[in-house]
């Protein structure tokens, strides 16, 4: 199809260009031939002049005389002057330059055989041309004497016949030119065209690997090349962030495997314990019971939680919510974790009039993991603070140390990812449903830790 295009487009442009070279060739051959015939009409023009000046200082003269007088000039091969009185008619003309003396043809008055001729079938057109140019043909009269100064009509066709080969030749050149620049153009113009239909065909077989194509905004196509680039940077983008998803899948797989095998495991041994009877007393029974339950509800809440996230995760379940008072909610929510701890201190601070449009119950998972977070790894004071600051509410929750490393302070808000603290209870997702949910309402978290302590810092847009 490419080539097809390209053809049609070399011809187009080969018959185009060519014209133009051919039009340019015969313009400029036209104008050549119109400088010709003014020079040779200044010249009839000057010999004309010459003769009346000197004839008319002899009248009266005869045709004989005029033209031995007309010899004896410097007479050019392209002028032929005609003598007429009452009986005799004389031609003179030269036909080369190199001629020693004019031509002179004595004749009756009525007899023309003796005036030279154009002959050929180019000969009507050359002589009409320069008529059409303006190609003069004098008169005048000395006494009884009738002069007549035109062109040597034979001496023009012959020298414009001379010309004709080189200008047909000029022309075939010309045609030539045309059709090569043609084909370079062409090449050149669909070069794009053909550098993405290339590109598409490497697709189409199999050879994925994005490369990118050389595009000048300036070019015709340009535009083209320019969009198979743009779509080919999004390929780029999409086939690392397909990567990045398996990748993240398959880490994700092999930590929710690994979060669901440890309670699993426990509940299918004491599952095989109580088949072979090994425990009589039922104190240890209830024990294995009560275990098996705990697991299960690990499990349970695990599984809850990878539910949450992947509902999350669908467009469809973004909804707007209403604007909510974020300090009366975040203080109803602090109250009943630390009364749950009565030997942790909790420093609450809350604004009051503070709105945010998020779903209550997304802002009850954000508070209520970073508190449940404070209270597991850090010590001492909890700070619980909710401030409106640059159009935005902002939610901190803190402790008094030990801080997070920072090995693991970037990735805290990856899925099951838990550092180095393993030996506490958690599944490992709960900042992972901070951030999301934080995120569901247009916000964003962040982390900013030391060795002194952890603060967890919540931004939403504050709405009227």
């Amino acid at each position: 199809m490419t080539t097809r295009l390209a053809r049609r487009i070399q011809r187009l442009a080969a018959v185009e260009i060519s014209l133009l070279l051919v039009a340019v060739l015969l313009a400029g051959a036209l104008v050549a031939f119109g400088i010709y015939i003014r020079a040779l009409s200044n010249e009839l023009s000057g010999t004309l002049t010459q003769l009346e000046s000197a004839l008319s200082r002899n009248s009266p003269v005869t045709a004989r005389a005029g033209g031995d007088f007309a010899a004896s000039l410097l007479l050019g091969t392209g002028t032929e002057i005609v003598f007429l009185d009452a009986a005799t008619r004389v031609t003179v003309y030269r036909i080369h330059r190199a001629d020693p003396r004019p031509i002179v043809v004595v004749r009756s008055r009525g007899d023309l055989s003796g005036d030279p001729r154009a002959t050929g079938p180019a000969a009507r057109i050359i002589l009409g041309l320069a008529t059409a140019f303006g190609l003069p043909r004098l008169y005048a009269h000395v006494g009884s004497l009738y002069i007549i100064v035109r062109s040597n009509d034979a001496t023009l066709v012959s020298t414009v016949r001379s010309f004709l080969l080189p200008l047909l030749v000029g022309l075939i050149v010309a045609i030539a030119c045309g059709i090569l620049i043609a084909r370079a153009l062409t090449r050149q113009a669909v070069r794009p065209l053909d550098d993405v239909t290339a590109a598409l065909r490497r697709f189409a077989a199999g050879d994925l690997t994005p490369q990118a194509i050389p595009a000048d905004p300036r070019h015709e196509l340009g535009a083209l090349a320019a969009a198979y680039n743009g779509a080919i940077e999004r390929m780029e983008r999409a086939f690392a962030s397909r990567d990045r998803a398996n990748a993240s899948m398959r880490q994700f797989i092999a930590d929710a495997g690994h979060q669901l095998r440890t309670p699993l495991t426990v509940v299918q041994g004491f599952i095989a314990i109580l088949r072979r009877g090994g425990f009589e007393s039922p104190a240890d029974r209830e024990h294995i019971l009560d275990t098996m339950n705990d697991q299960s509800r690990i499990m349970g809440a695990l599984i809850d939680k990878l539910i949450l996230l992947e509902r999350w995760e669908n467009p469809e379940a973004l909804g707007s919510a209403p604007p909510i008072d974020v300090g009366t909610l975040v203080a109803d929510l602090v109250a009943p974790i630390a009364d749950a701890h009565p030997e942790r201190r909790f420093a609450v601070s809350t604004q009051t009039g503070i709105l945010a449009a998020i779903d209550p119950t997304e802002l009850g998972y954000v508070v209520t993991n970073l508190t449940d977070n404070a209270v597991k790894y850090g010590v001492g004071q909890i700070g619980v603070q909710v401030q409106a600051k640059d159009s935005s509410a902002v939610i901190e929750v803190s402790d008094q140390g030990p801080g997070i490393p920072s090995t693991d302070a970037s990735r805290v808000f990856d899925r099951f990812y838990r550092g180095t603290q393993r030996d506490v209870p958690g599944s490992g997702l709960g900042l992972a449903i901070v951030k999301r949910a934080v995120e569901r309402a247009h916000g964003t978290v962040s982390l900013d830790s030391s060795p002194n302590g952890s603060r967890f810092i919540v931004k939403l847009p504050q709405v009227a």
